[in-house]
């Protein structure tokens, strides 16, 4: 009397899950993340105020399409 069919496969199904994670850390371990560079961050800054800036005109024009909707006042 061996090992069961059914014993095998879940050993080997845990030996690849843990193979598996052996792998991405190593992979994750290899990975480096460059040091920030001072133009990206001066890009991010300029990318973060156009964004506030286009935010504010887009209220504008809404204001604007408000105004625009309004049924015209009568005339006293």
């Amino acid at each position: 009397m061996g090992i069961p069919d059914w014993a095998l496969g879940v050993g080997f199904i845990i030996f690849a899950g843990a193979l598996a994670q052996i792998v991405v850390v190593k992979l994750r371990a290899s990975v480096r993340i460059p040091p920030p560079d001072p133009e990206a961050a001066e890009l991010r800054q300029s990318y973060d105020a156009l964004q506030q800036r286009v935010g504010e005109l887009e209220e504008r024009l809404d204001f604007a399409e408000r105004l625009l909707a309004r049924p015209p006042e009568p005339e006293r």
